[in-house]
């Protein structure tokens, strides 16, 4: 299913043994644009802490209800490892979250997820304990990039302008964005809004917030033109 990401930063996260607290923003790596982690507000259950939680941690994405249930209780979250506020997200940092959590090391292998195009739930072999603790493979060249900072990016063809970053679309299979909505730069008083694959980006300035598209504007007015978000969800379902 597709799910945009502005949604589920309004969603619940329901621990185990009750609820603690609201997604507050999305990291997700500038290689293969997938959402390696969501950055959870806890509210006054635990001041003061920045919690990240891996999509390897996620049980059920309920819509209807609004919440997103992962497998851990709260003394289990409270323990993890503590990582400084607004700081940069390091290897060493990730390090520890996978040597806390026991998630993939998905910079590792050459799939989405490393071995996996799927979250990975744990490591219970011997064989998958060797994999969480082989050496990084540098390989992989990324940076995490926060999803609610890549709001507002400006949007380029190959020949002009065509917009700014307005939403981004999510599967909650493989948590890999899969579409950015871009909003026209023909109007500022209403929707019309744009659809591209991810895949679709050529490069991105994270420093000038520009993303290029490979397309041309002609190529872009054969597109076709939606007024408002549902209506993509409903053509991708």
């Amino acid at each position: 299913m597709f799910y945009l990401t502005s949604d589920l930063k309004t969603y619940n996260i329901h621990a185990s043994d009750g609820e603690m607290g609201k997604v507050k923003d999305l990291y997700f790596d500038d290689n293969k644009w997938a959402i390696r982690y969501a950055v959870i507000d806890t509210r006054k259950w635990l001041p003061g802490r920045r919690v990240l939680l891996s999509p390897s941690s996620f049980l059920t994405l309920n819509e209807a209800d609004k919440f997103l249930e992962v497998k851990y209780d709260k003394e289990t979250i409270r323990n993890s490892p503590s990582i400084p506020d607004e700081s940069f997200i390091t290897k060493d940092v990730e390090n520890s979250l996978v040597g806390y959590y026991g998630w993939t090391k998905y910079w590792t292998g050459n799939m989405l997820w490393g071995p996996n195009d799927y979250p990975m739930e744990e490591f219970k072999k011997h064989e998958d304990v060797q994999l969480r603790d082989a050496p990084v493979d540098s390989g992989l060249n990324y940076d995490l990039r926060s999803e609610d900072e890549t709001f507002g990016f400006k949007v380029h063809a190959n020949d002009g302008k065509i917009g700014t970053v307005a939403d981004m679309i999510y599967d909650d299979e493989n948590w890999k964005l899969r579409y950015i909505i871009v909003q026209s730069s023909e109007s500022m008083t209403e929707e019309q809004l744009y659809l591209f694959e991810t895949e679709a980006i050529e490069s991105a300035d994270w420093f000038e917030n520009d993303i290029y598209i490979k397309t041309t504007l002609e190529e872009v007015k054969l597109k076709k033109l939606y007024k408002e978000k549902g209506s993509m969800l409903t053509d991708l379902q």
